[in-house]
């Protein structure tokens, strides 16, 4: 019998985990974390078509009728029992970050001997690394991360899911469709399978990207990077606040201020070097009367300023994935530190 490869504590990708499952290697104990839903919901498919029938779900913490809230050992329990019908079980403990702490002695037995004919799959948007039962999963599970596609990410996935449609898109015309709808996946596949529909095996241009997808997202971000540009730290905190209510994912909210310090860097450099304005509008994706502002404000704006940005804005990131507060507790601080006005600024980098 072969070896199985060692199992890699930064976890599997999607593509990796499709390809182990079509050969039927399918793992008694898997961690799936991340917040792209769109590739966990593919992965849970996959065993789902695999192992058949027994399948169940459990959501910790959540409450159905006249019953208690679910709890770490009504999945266990459900993972033991006997088979009676199907010939292999398939468990899956979403949200398993909020198992309570004197439920972490019940999984880790488990883990030390799992049901041999049930594949149990811990499911979460993060991890908290300070956590004991984190480091047991770790170390026993195979991880499978679901982490959001950078736009280089998503740009390559899209081409080739058009690809395999007959389509083709025109290279500004991806650029335009990724700032319209961001990387998420779920949204980004709606919007190119309505685009393929439309070009019907030919070529999406610009102007189909322009006359099909809603402009929700760009309306919203651009709003927020000019309160942050103007220092308008009452606006930017509640347009932050707003952005959330309507569900957007913090680490996408996090992404697009990332987005915008990028560029504003990457305006900072090619003033300093004297480039033409049309090189520094097709970098920036600023045009017309927003690139005369955000031209203007990129020029008052020290560059180490702008780089501080960028590595509070990283900080953040790291933090939300990591667990520590609440994402939207950090959003809103960093946002405030963004939008501290010059003067309070001045001691930070002088």
């Amino acid at each position: 019998m072969s070896r199985r490869p060692k199992k890699r504590l930064d976890g599997l990708t999607f593509e990796e985990f499709r390809k182990q499952v079509k050969q039927g290697q399918i793992e008694p104990l898997y961690l799936f974390v991340g917040e792209e839903r769109y590739f966990l919901e593919r992965a849970l498919a996959l065993l789902y078509k695999e192992i058949g029938e027994g399948v169940s779900i459990f959501s910790i913490g959540e409450t159905r009728a006249m019953s208690p809230p679910v709890s770490a050992a009504t999945a266990i329990n459900t993972a033991n029992q006997r088979l009676m019908i199907a010939s292999r079980r398939l468990i899956v403990i979403r949200n398993f970050d909020k198992i309570k702490e004197d439920e972490n002695d019940l999984i880790l037995e488990y883990l030390k001997r799992p049901a041999e004919m049930t594949t149990l799959v811990f499911q979460a948007v993060s991890l908290d690394q300070r956590r004991k039962i984190t480091t047991a999963l770790l170390k026993a599970c195979t991880a499978v991360t679901f982490d959001r596609l950078s736009e280089g990410q998503a740009t390559r996935w899209a081409e080739e899911y058009l690809r395999r449609r007959d389509c083709r898109i025109e290279h500004s015309a991806m650029s335009r469709l990724i700032g319209l709808t961001g990387t998420g996946m779920a949204r980004l596949v709606s919007e190119l399978d309505k685009l393929a529909t439309y070009a019907g095996g030919g070529s999406i241009t610009n102007d189909v990207v322009e006359q099909l997808v809603p402009r929700a997202r760009e309306h919203s971000n651009f709003e927020l990077w000019d309160a942050i540009l103007e220092r308008d730290r009452r606006r930017a905190i509640r347009l932050t606040q707003r952005v959330l209510d309507d569900g957007a994912e913090p680490v996408m909210l996090v992404g697009a201020l990332a987005g915008l310090y990028r560029r504003m860097l990457a305006a900072k450099d090619l003033m300093a070097r004297k480039a033409p304005s049309e090189e520094i509008m097709k970098a920036t994706g600023q045009y017309g009367q927003r690139a005369a502002a955000f031209n203007a404000r990129v020029l008052r704006t020290p560059r180490e300023e702008i780089i501080h940005g960028l590595r509070r804005i990283a900080q953040v990131d790291n933090a939300i994935k990591g667990s520590e507060a609440t994402p939207r507790l950090q959003l809103e601080y960093l946002v405030a530190e963004l939008t501290l006005p010059d003067s309070a600024r001045w001691g930070i980098f002088h």
